[in-house]
């Protein structure tokens, strides 16, 4: 795990950033969108559509604000003098130089090998030292710095607990993500929703069978986490496995384009097959005509002999 300013993302200062539409080239996803839209077979000019390649531009630029944020200014101002830190003591269950915790951080990010959204639920714990703490708000705000860019959940957690282990200088960083990726179509290796949990650990963190560790994960126990399934899924995203299928190169190009529009490279190695990863859950959206829709409850022919109305329902149909 490389220091922080080696980490995949370039960062600026706050002072030197320009406005989110410039850096993020919200146009050229704009187009980009129209493309994948007219793909599908969709009216660009439809009235609910019109406005939908502005929309996604916008969501995109604000779910990748991370890559223009530093965690430096984020923390600095905010470590704290704390006289009553003993630095040659790392007691583990609370006071002078305890575990601190700041659970239940909830984040979402988009994941780099399909551009889907995934869900997360991160737990930051850190022992302090050099007598100094930091704000505790500023802790969800580093998170989220990282989680607001394309990721996979151990190299967030990595790049979290790398930053921080920096910035701060403690006796040690430890996080742990429980992460969700949104389902991706039936013939996919994954049946409904897609879940791991990761940790990463430095300083007195870095050992993991450590009885510091075990500390935590008690704190932790009520909210479902279970040591024992830290990182047991070794094929995290559903679209990893899928065949690979043929697609519009101008659909491939737009999806690309999105992604340098991001400002990454659409040639990094886990960026390569994206853009089909992307297609394939797209695709099932297109549009389709002349289908018969058959609906229950609907014609004579769910009347008995008396005349009588039945009704056939089927429930809980997952989509």
């Amino acid at each position: 795990m490389g220091s922080f300013g080696e980490m995949h993302a370039n960062l600026v200062t706050r002072s030197d950033e320009v406005s989110i539409e410039k850096e993020c080239n919200r146009s050229a996803i704009e187009f980009a969108v129209k493309d994948l839209l007219l793909g599908l077979g969709e009216d660009i000019n439809r009235e609910g559509i019109r406005k939908t390649p502005f929309r996604v531009a916008k969501a995109f630029s604000e779910g990748t604000r991370g890559y223009r944020q530093n965690v430096k200014d984020i923390i600095e101002g905010a470590l704290f003098p704390e006289s009553g830190l003993d630095t040659n003591k790392n007691g583990h269950g609370g006071g002078v130089g305890g575990l601190v915790i700041v659970r239940d951080i909830d984040l979402y990010s988009y994941c780099e090998s399909c551009l889907l959204p995934f869900q997360i639920k991160c737990h930051i714990g850190y022992v302090p030292s050099s007598q100094r703490v930091v704000g505790l708000s500023k802790l969800p705000r580093v998170a989220e710095a990282f989680a607001k860019r394309l990721q996979e959940p151990q190299r967030l957690a990595d790049e979290i607990c790398s930053s921080l282990h920096q910035e701060i200088r403690p006796e040690g960083v430890a996080i742990i993500l429980q992460c969700t990726h949104i389902p991706f179509p039936r013939d996919s290796n994954h049946k409904g929703w897609v879940k791991i949990l990761v940790s990463s650990g430095l300083g007195v963190f870095e050992n993991k069978n450590d009885e510091i560790w075990s500390d935590l994960f008690s704190l932790l126990k009520f909210r479902g986490i279970d040591k024992d399934k830290v990182g047991v899924l070794k094929c995290w995203c559903p679209s990893s496995k899928i065949e690979a299928s043929d697609y519009s190169p101008i659909m491939v190009n737009a999806v690309s384009s999105i992604i340098k529009s991001l400002g990454e490279d659409p040639r990094r190695k886990e960026l390569v097959e994206t853009p089909s990863r992307f297609l394939k859950w797209l695709m099932n959206f297109q549009c389709v005509s002349n289908i018969d829709v058959e609906m229950n409850g609907y014609g004579d022919s769910f009347c008995n002999t008396n005349g009588e109305v039945k009704i056939y329902s089927e429930v809980s149909i997952p989509f």
